[in-house]
């Protein structure tokens, strides 16, 4: 069964960060429980709420392992050389970054491979579905960390968040929302 996921990449879908220095900085800004709970499973830290904000009115979010229930959690991505896809919604609808109109027909067979260009139908141009603007629906990259749990635009990282990861790895970083 899929599980829904908040996942961090670095904007530069190239760039590879050392799977320790993510979990450094999220360990330092007690994003994480310095301990796994299991391997690459790491329970929400100290100042996990005050790094995420939950919208809406009465998110349901399990903070702790409970039986038979799932609950939160944060691991590493595998790390790849080249970018791989990382998930997708299933309502993603990505836009040209010429003309900046939907496009209609985008899923192909090879979609998920970052170089394969993807053509609008609307002005012909041509561009990797890796620099297509998904609006958060969907991302690629070699490298990064996921929340497990969270369903898509559930939860938005804080500003906060986003500059202490910049700040201690030296990249800027986005996120995604998967729910394959």
């Amino acid at each position: 069964m899929p599980i829904s996921r908040l996942i961090f990449f670095p904007k530069n879908i190239q760039q590879l960060v050392d799977d320790a220095l993510i979990l450094k900085t999220m360990t330092d800004i007690e994003f994480i429980n310095n301990v796994a709970y299991k391997k690459n499973h790491y329970l929400p830290g100290e100042h996990f709420l005050s790094l995420i904000t939950f919208l809406g009115c009465s998110p349901n979010i399990n903070l702790q392992p409970t039986p038979d229930e799932p609950h939160c959690f944060i691991s590493i991505l595998q790390s790849s050389i080249k970018p791989q896809h990382l998930g997708h919604t299933s309502t993603c609808h990505p836009k040209c970054p010429n003309c900046t109109k939907r496009i209609a027909n985008w899923k192909t067979d090879k979609w998920q491979q970052e170089d394969k260009l993807c053509t609008c139908d609307k002005c012909g141009f041509q561009t990797p579905y890796a620099q297509l603007n998904w609006k958060q629906e969907c991302g690629f990259g070699c490298c990064g960390f996921e929340i497990a749990h969270i369903y898509p635009h559930e939860a938005v990282p804080t500003d906060q968040l986003l500059e202490a990861l910049e700040e201690k790895t030296g990249i800027k970083w986005m996120h995604c929302y998967t729910n394959n």
